[in-house]
């Protein structure tokens, strides 16, 4: 019934939310890319026809099991806790996925997987959602889905298949969107204010920068099969949500066999230190 159209990994950086000149003059007087990289995403969800966003969201960190935020629609006041100097008093109100939510529920059990779907009405809303709802979402149905803590590489993969069978199973056109960045090592608060540019000269260390290259390139060639090879190695550079959006996306998109060639919807960017980039992934190119 439902399809798979579009997936791609999607930035949060939270400095998105600031207006243009603030976001200017943070940046030596440029803007990031990546807002610009939101309006081609855009254009391509538009093309696609996709009509639910599956947002990963690395901020919302569950520990026993996977959640995914399964009521029927959202809206609220959001000021983050993290950076309420950035992210205040925002009103957000998008409609929820609750038959796919309750169908992720049901393929987890049958595929005996810690999986559960809640539809608490008080359940906190975070950024890499809010972000990406604000940027991203004309009229679309939004499922956000949690990253759990204790899960290794392949119970993401996993679980990134539950959500594929569950597609399988509603209908629907629905776009994987994992939201969150790279290598995820901040400076430290006497350095921060040194390093606030976007180039990438300001990420944590040449290591994390060269590493976070590297990925981008296996991405660009369709190599996800090595990237996940090096999922060891890369939590040197502790990846974002443990890496968990990247894995639980590709995980629907068939893991190791997934060859989707990546695209870059942005520059790779700097922010306090962490690795940033929108990516596209072209299902065509398999």
């Amino acid at each position: 019934m439902g399809e798979i159209v579009a997936a791609a990994l999607v930035s949060h950086d939270p400095t998105i939310m600031l207006d243009e000149e603030a976001r200017r003059a943070g940046n030596g007087g440029l803007d990031t890319s990546l807002v610009a990289g939101f309006a081609e995403i855009r254009k391509q969800l538009n093309a696609l026809g996709a009509d639910t966003l599956i947002i990963f969201d690395t901020h919302w960190v569950t520990t026993a099991e996977h959640i995914v935020a399964g009521r029927d629609h959202y809206r609220g006041i959001y000021t983050s806790d993290e950076l309420p100097t950035i992210i205040s008093d925002y009103e957000y109100d998008y409609a929820g996925a609750p038959q796919l939510a309750e169908a992720i529920e049901i393929a987890a059990k049958t595929n005996r997987q810690r999986a559960r779907n809640t539809t608490n009405e008080n359940i906190s809303r975070h950024y890499p959602t809010i972000n990406l709802a604000h940027y991203l979402r004309h009229d679309e149905k939004i499922l956000s889905v949690s990253v759990c803590q204790t899960a290794a590489c392949h119970n993401y993969l996993d679980f990134g298949q539950v959500i594929a069978e569950a597609i399988g199973q509603t209908r629907g056109r629905f776009a994987l969107l994992a939201s969150g960045g790279m290598s995820h090592c901040f400076w430290s608060m006497d350095e921060f204010s040194r390093h606030l540019g976007k180039n990438p000269d300001n990420v944590v260390s040449e290591d994390a920068r060269e590493f976070d290259e590297r990925i981008l390139e296996l991405w660009q060639m369709g190599d996800h099969a090595t990237v996940i090879d090096s999922y060891p190695d890369y939590l040197r550079f502790q990846p974002e949500g443990f890496f968990g959006h990247y894995l639980m996306t590709i995980g629907a998109l068939g893991g190791r066999d997934c060859t989707a060639k990546g695209r870059m919807m942005s520059n790779y960017e700097n922010a306090a230190g962490t690795g940033q980039a929108h990516v596209w992934f072209d299902l065509g190119s398999e």
